[in-house]
Protein backbone atom coordinates (compact mmCIF):
# COMPACT_ATOMS: atom_id res chain seq x y z
CA UNK A 1 0.00 0.00 0.00
CA UNK A 2 2.81 2.44 0.73
CA UNK A 3 4.41 1.44 -2.15
CA UNK A 4 1.15 2.71 -4.17
CA UNK A 5 0.86 5.87 -2.51
CA UNK A 6 4.73 6.88 -3.18
CA UNK A 7 3.92 6.23 -6.71
CA UNK A 8 0.70 8.05 -7.22
CA UNK A 9 2.51 10.78 -5.01
CA UNK A 10 5.66 10.91 -7.80
CA UNK A 11 3.48 10.18 -10.85
CA UNK A 12 1.57 13.74 -9.23
CA UNK A 13 4.93 15.49 -8.75
CA UNK A 14 6.16 14.48 -12.04
CA UNK A 15 3.04 15.95 -13.50
CA UNK A 16 3.53 19.32 -11.82
CA UNK A 17 6.77 19.80 -12.88
CA UNK A 18 5.70 18.93 -16.39
CA UNK A 19 2.99 21.39 -16.68
CA UNK A 20 5.22 24.19 -15.00
CA UNK A 21 8.20 23.63 -17.55
CA UNK A 22 8.32 26.76 -20.54
CA UNK A 23 7.01 25.71 -24.01
CA UNK A 24 8.44 27.00 -27.03
CA UNK A 25 6.81 29.93 -28.52
CA UNK A 26 5.81 29.82 -32.59
CA UNK A 27 6.71 33.88 -33.09
CA UNK A 28 4.65 34.84 -35.77
CA UNK A 29 7.47 37.39 -36.82
CA UNK A 30 10.97 38.21 -36.24
CA UNK A 31 14.35 39.26 -37.27
CA UNK A 32 18.34 38.23 -37.21
CA UNK A 33 20.70 40.58 -37.55
CA UNK A 34 24.73 40.17 -38.49
CA UNK A 35 25.90 43.94 -38.19
CA UNK A 36 23.41 46.08 -40.28
CA UNK A 37 22.16 43.20 -42.52
CA UNK A 38 19.10 41.85 -41.34
CA UNK A 39 16.75 38.69 -42.25
CA UNK A 40 12.81 39.09 -41.22
CA UNK A 41 10.58 36.57 -41.22
CA UNK A 42 6.10 37.26 -41.29
CA UNK A 43 4.27 33.82 -40.36
CA UNK A 44 1.12 34.61 -42.27
CA UNK A 45 -2.31 32.92 -40.97
CA UNK A 46 -2.60 30.38 -44.29
CA UNK A 47 0.92 28.53 -42.96
CA UNK A 48 2.94 30.65 -45.38
CA UNK A 49 5.55 32.90 -44.84
CA UNK A 50 7.32 36.08 -46.02
CA UNK A 51 10.68 36.16 -45.91
CA UNK A 52 12.88 39.22 -46.44
CA UNK A 53 16.97 39.35 -46.42
CA UNK A 54 18.59 43.39 -46.68
CA UNK A 55 22.60 43.69 -46.95
CA UNK A 56 22.51 46.94 -45.25
CA UNK A 57 26.29 47.28 -45.50
CA UNK A 58 28.74 48.51 -48.27
CA UNK A 59 31.43 46.53 -47.21
CA UNK A 60 31.34 43.88 -50.24
CA UNK A 61 30.25 41.11 -48.27
CA UNK A 62 27.13 39.13 -49.24
CA UNK A 63 24.54 38.67 -47.09
CA UNK A 64 22.03 35.25 -47.06
CA UNK A 65 19.80 33.72 -44.28
CA UNK A 66 18.17 30.20 -43.85
CA UNK A 67 15.07 29.55 -42.81
CA UNK A 68 13.80 26.87 -41.03
CA UNK A 69 10.35 25.22 -39.75
CA UNK A 70 10.04 23.49 -36.58
CA UNK A 71 12.38 20.96 -35.86
CA UNK A 72 14.40 21.44 -39.44
CA UNK A 73 11.89 19.42 -41.56
CA UNK A 74 12.15 21.99 -44.10
CA UNK A 75 14.49 25.15 -44.38
CA UNK A 76 15.66 27.64 -47.44
CA UNK A 77 18.14 30.01 -48.16
CA UNK A 78 17.75 33.37 -49.05
CA UNK A 79 20.08 36.19 -50.09
CA UNK A 80 20.52 39.64 -51.31
CA UNK A 81 21.70 39.78 -54.71
CA UNK A 82 22.04 43.01 -55.65
CA UNK A 83 24.31 44.09 -52.84
CA UNK A 84 24.10 47.03 -50.63
CA UNK A 85 22.02 48.76 -53.49
CA UNK A 86 18.20 49.42 -52.53
CA UNK A 87 16.02 46.33 -52.51
CA UNK A 88 15.91 43.67 -50.63
CA UNK A 89 16.17 39.64 -51.06
CA UNK A 90 12.20 38.44 -50.83
CA UNK A 91 10.45 35.11 -50.86
CA UNK A 92 6.68 33.69 -49.92
CA UNK A 93 7.76 30.41 -48.87
CA UNK A 94 4.88 27.48 -48.37
CA UNK A 95 6.08 26.81 -44.54
CA UNK A 96 5.97 28.67 -41.13
CA UNK A 97 9.09 29.84 -39.83
CA UNK A 98 10.42 29.06 -36.63
CA UNK A 99 14.28 29.89 -36.65
CA UNK A 100 16.27 31.68 -38.60
CA UNK A 101 20.21 32.16 -39.64
CA UNK A 102 21.80 35.00 -40.80
CA UNK A 103 25.17 34.99 -42.62
CA UNK A 104 27.87 37.01 -44.03
CA UNK A 105 29.71 36.18 -47.06
CA UNK A 106 33.29 37.36 -45.58
CA UNK A 107 37.02 36.03 -45.60
CA UNK A 108 37.09 32.49 -43.98
CA UNK A 109 34.17 30.86 -42.29
CA UNK A 110 30.74 32.62 -43.11
CA UNK A 111 29.95 35.12 -39.75
CA UNK A 112 26.18 33.81 -38.57
CA UNK A 113 24.10 34.55 -36.13
CA UNK A 114 20.63 32.83 -34.98
CA UNK A 115 17.02 34.07 -34.18
CA UNK A 116 15.19 31.76 -32.25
Amino acid sequence: MRIKRLAAVGSVLGLGIMMTLPGVAHADSGCAYEGSDRACFINLSGGQADLEVCDNEADGNGVYAWFYTNYHTYSVKVGDGNGSSAGCGKLRWNHGVFQVKICEDDLGEDTCRYYL
